[in-house]
This record gives C-alpha cells, sequence and structure tokens, in this order.
C-alpha cells in the first residue's frame, strides 16, 4: 500500500511540476506569438489592398456568420479611402480556411491572400499560391459579380483534387464581395464620411 501511495505521488509531483513549466513557457511566449500574428494579419491587409498603407477596423460591422465575414477594414492612403479588406473564414476541405479580401473604392477585386489554411500539402494546399489566386477571374472581378469554378459553370480554375478548397475560396471572395456592394453603396450615399 506505501508503495502504491508513494507511487501515486511522485507522478502528481511529476504532473504539476510539468503544468507549471508549460505554463510559465506559454506565458512567455504569448507576446511574441501576438505580435507575429499581428504582423501576419498586417501583412495581408496590404496585399489584399496595395494601394492603401493604413488600415482601420470598421468597428460598427457585425461578423455574420452565414457568410464567414468576421472582420472589416477600411484601408487609406492618407486620408483618402481606398477600399475595404475582408476578413473572411470558409470551410475547406481539411480546416478553415482564413483569408483576407481586398475590394477597391470602385467595387474592383484588389487583391486576395490567403492568411491561414490546413488543407492537404500539395493539392489544398496550392490555394496560397499565385498561379490560383492570380486568376484573370479574380483580377476581373468586381462587387456586381457572382464567382464560381469551371465544375460549377464558372471562370475560377480550380486546383486540380482539390475543388473543395478552390470553392470555399470564391465563397469567401464572393461573400466579400457582396458584402462591400452594399458598404460602398453607403459610402457613397454619406460622401465618404465614415473614418
Amino acid at each position: 500500500m506505501a508503495k502504491e501511495l508513494r507511487l501515486v505521488l511522485v507522478l502528481t509531483v511529476i504532473c504539476v511540476v510539468s503544468a507549471a513549466v508549460l505554463g510559465l513557457v506559454n506565458a512567455l511566449t504569448a507576446p511574441a506569438i501576438k505580435a507575429q500574428n499581428e504582423m501576419a494579419q498586417q501583412k495581408a491587409l496590404q496585399e489584399a489592398l496595395p494601394a492603401a498603407s493604413q488600415f482601420r477596423a470598421e468597428t460598427s460591422f457585425q461578423a455574420e456568420e452565414s457568410t464567414g465575414v468576421v472582420g472589416v477594414y477600411r484601408g487609406y492612403q492618407g486620408s483618402q479611402l481606398e477600399g475595404l479588406v475582408f476578413i473572411v473564414e470558409q470551410r475547406g476541405y481539411a480546416d478553415v480556411i482564413r483569408l483576407a479580401v481586398g475590394v477597391t473604392k470602385d467595387g474592383n477585386l484588389a487583391g486576395l491572400t490567403v492568411i491561414s489554411q490546413a488543407e492537404t500539402p500539395g493539392l489544398g494546399a496550392k490555394i496560397t499560391g499565385e498561379k490560383f489566386r492570380a486568376q484573370k477571374a479574380f483580377r476581373d472581378a468586381t462587387n456586381q459579380d457572382q464567382l464560381a469554378v469551371t465544375k460549377d459553370k464558372g471562370q475560377v480554375e480550380a486546383i486540380t483534387s482539390a475543388t473543395v478548397s478552390s470553392r470555399a475560396v470564391v465563397r469567401g471572395v464572393n461573400a466579400a464581395l457582396a458584402i462591400s456592394r452594399s458598404l460602398l453603396a453607403g459610402e457613397a450615399q454619406i460622401g465618404g464620411a465614415a473614418k
């Protein structure tokens, strides 16, 4: 009995020490991880809307679970509104795909960046590649368009063997374009006063 109690006590001490060490490491690395995530987000915003140099979160926007749009940023060059950047989350094949979708003040798709994804390497992960993101269908898209992959009678060339991932990106772009239509129309009505 004493031997069993000693074994339980030793294992408990090991667990407590391990938990304390993990907690300490987490506390030490949390600020660096947060800073890296913020830098990645800023880089994605800049890539999605290259004409802008400053970004401000749209605080009045309510995230819409049905569309996957979880955030909106206004992009400015000086005090001039250049467009909007939407942070969109869409379910891909393996996991959620997080995108930054830029739309110019004129309603044109300015850029598309994959912030994070966990799709199959060599297949769905190709959504991060320039070849997929720089397709003519994306380059020419406006907020009046409804994009679709070619299998769905659209213009976007899906990645071979990764149609689910490609459709997720297209759904995200469509959601951003649709919401930009109403936000930019409201902006035109009030003369761009919202900053």
